[in-house]
């Protein structure tokens, strides 16, 4: 981002370049034209005085990864050149063969962030080409496989064989616990990192990997994790071509539920401005998107998009990645009559309703200069499977007017069930003419 006339390092409280000519920096919570501007080089001198006095405690790893004047995450290219710089340091410092296995692992600390941030890095579609993000997945396995090496060191050198059936009030079992999170968290990121490739093979391999973090989480009593593993291998067993229909609903079902349950347990420990807790509401509302819940999804993303930007602001990763969600979640697709197998992007009503707006129709991956716009009769048009829909007209069943819902099916004589929002409406058959798309939802009572 440009640098605002006026800025200044919180540090050394120069206004311009460091010695090394490189200028202000600022990538995390931070907002206003002077909040939270530094220098790479003072950021990391920091971080070391800090780490230094830290070493062998919880907050090692926090100057690294938090900024100290919004306490929110760095991110994006910084939040990876502090790590990078993090691990030299802990290398030079810690990483001499002679040194103690409190020092070594300092160094699995500072490997076990970077890894944390090229693997959030490699996952968002917006930060880096396919190329660079090709080159930080070689990056990221190979501090993996260094972190499990250092691991399987550690547990030779000092003879850990037996130390995790010791009483758990035992040092020998809580050092053995300690370095048994490391190697699940080195599993769980190969198989975060192999999902990459989106292939049957690697999606496969990815279980196996998720796999085994699982028994290790649960060797230890490590519930939470376990659960966030059991979770990731549900969703790529859902992935499998070898799924069936039944097999696919019936997993769906369990990864909702797990994904609710990690975002809710999220924001209870964090609160719904926290990134953590933010990233995990977005998980949670793609999946319900990717299977028709849209209603749910888009209320969970609109609350994030709006918090988002009120706590972190406009730039921030959070907001931009809840505001590409929530664009996806208000589109409405439809079919058109007679139908030929073409879908259509709903856009709008003309004429009270009576004319739709649309585009298209649809190609697989979407061209836009294909497409064009069509005015078409609303009574020629069928919302698809999971458009949010509002009821009006009924007379039988006027209750019912007004109410949101989503289409889950078709029936005979131009009936579509709708599944309501209200769950205390029980889902019902109603007329094409008596649907309209709704394009807004309607505020909540």
């Amino acid at each position: 981002m440009a640098v605002p006339e006026g800025a200044s390092c919180y540090f050394c409280l120069d206004e311009g370049p460091d010695e090394e000519g490189e200028p202000l920096v600022r990538d995390c919570s931070c907002r206003g034209d002077s909040a939270g501007f530094a220098h790479l080089s003072c950021i990391v001198h920091y971080a070391e005085h800090k780490s230094t006095l830290e070493a062998n405690s919880p907050a090692f790893t926090t100057s690294w990864e938090d900024c100290p004047n919004c306490k929110q995450p760095y991110q994006n290219k910084l939040s990876l050149d502090l790590a990078s710089a993090f691990v030299s340091f802990a290398e030079v410092t810690y990483g001499c063969p002679e040194n103690s296995k409190w020092d070594k692992i300092n160094v699995m600390h500072s490997l076990r962030s970077k890894i944390i941030i090229l693997n959030n890095i490699m996952h968002s579609k917006s930060l880096y080409s396919s190329q660079d993000s090709g080159m930080l997945k070689v990056e990221c396995e190979t501090l993996i496989k260094k972190l499990l090496s250092m691991v399987e060191r550690m547990k030779k050198d000092e003879k850990m064989d037996g130390w995790v059936h010791m009483p758990r009030t035992s040092f020998e079992y809580n050092f053995c616990e300690m370095i048994g999170v490391f190697e699940a968290f080195g599993y769980g990121c190969f198989g975060a990192s192999m999902s990459l490739d989106k292939t049957e093979e690697s999606n496969n391999t990815s279980i196996k990997y998720f796999e085994k973090a699982r028994i290790i989480y649960n060797l230890f009593g490590k519930k939470k994790k376990s659960k966030e593993m059991e979770s990731h291998i549900e969703i790529f067993r859902a992935r499998s071509a070898k799924s069936n229909e039944d097999d696919t609903n019936v997993r769906a079902t369990d990864i909702f539920e797990k994904l609710r349950i990690n975002y809710e347990t999220k924001l209870e420990l964090h609160g719904l401005t926290s990134v953590v807790t933010m990233a995990a509401g977005l998980d949670y509302a793609k999946v319900l998107l990717n299977y028709n819940h849209g209603i749910e999804a888009e209320r969970i993303v609109m609350k994030l998009v709006t918090e988002s930007c009120r706590v972190h602001g406009p730039e921030h990763n959070c907001t931009k990645s809840a505001e590409e969600l929530l664009e996806v979640c208000k589109e409405r697709y439809v079919m058109v009559l007679p139908y030929r197998g073409n879908l259509f992007q709903a856009l709008r009503y003309e004429n009270d309703g009576e004319i739709c707006v649309l585009t298209g129709p649809l190609a697989e991956p979407r061209k836009a200069d294909d497409e064009r716009m069509l005015q078409v009769a609303s009574d020629l048009i069928r919302p698809t499977f999971g458009c949010p829909v509002i009821c009006h007209g009924l007379v039988s069943a006027s209750h019912l007017n007004g109410k949101v819902g989503h289409v889950r099916a078709f029936h005979k004589n131009s009936r579509l069930a709708v599944h309501f929002e209200d769950k205390s409406q029980k889902p019902a058959s109603v007329k094409a003419d008596n649907l309209r798309i709704a394009f807004e939802l309607p505020t909540k009572g």
